[in-house]
């Protein structure tokens, strides 16, 4: 039997005290992992306004190239006027897969809101969000935890623009096809 000052160690060589502290902690950050995973959609973006309840490209998104493949883009530039208020949602193209990965919500044609969605996930959680003009993160203390800074630097790239030129979808399959050798649009 060991002398009653000793401590007892688990099967690992840590002591019961050092377990139960990892245990508490681990329950204290319960509550903000179980509010990053329960966010949705609805409550960053105004989903009734226009095009903003969209989850799967439809038949009329468009294309952007990057360095890295293509992001398909709905709506398309035709369809959004200087004033447009509503979504425009953008999505990686993974093969045959298509995971979102920003909603944008204008109003008056200006950027209000960016969502951003875990790509890795499948069903495309919210993983954070950002208010402009501004710059202010919404959900600095769940999902990705994104802080203010984090969504300053991005308001000015072309991708977060409510107008970004984009090809026909069929671009991807057939680039030689005549309306793929023009400029996109």
């Amino acid at each position: 039997m060991p002398p009653p000052t000793a401590v007892r160690r688990t099967a690992n060589g840590k002591s019961r005290k050092t377990v139960f502290r990892i245990v508490l902690f681990l329950l204290g950050w319960l509550p903000a992992l179980v509010q990053a995973q329960s966010l949705s959609i609805s409550e960053i973006i105004p989903t009734a306004e226009p095009n903003c309840a969209i989850e799967i490209p439809p038949a009329a998104a468009g294309i952007a190239v990057t360095p890295g493949g293509f992001i398909m883009v709905y709506p398309r530039n035709d369809a959004l006027p200087k004033q447009y208020t509503g979504c425009k949602t953008l999505w990686v193209v993974d093969g045959e897969r298509f995971r979102r990965f920003a909603t944008l919500y204008f109003k008056g044609g200006n950027l209000v809101t960016a969502a951003a969605h875990n790509t890795r996930d499948a069903a495309s959680k919210l993983d954070g969000a950002c208010a402009f003009p501004g710059g202010k993160s919404l959900l600095p203390d769940a999902g990705r935890q994104i802080k203010d800074t984090g969504c300053g630097g991005f308001a000015g790239e072309p991708f977060y623009q409510l107008h970004l030129p984009t090809w026909p979808r069929v671009c991807m399959a057939d680039a030689n096809a005549a309306i793929c050798r023009q400029d996109p649009r």
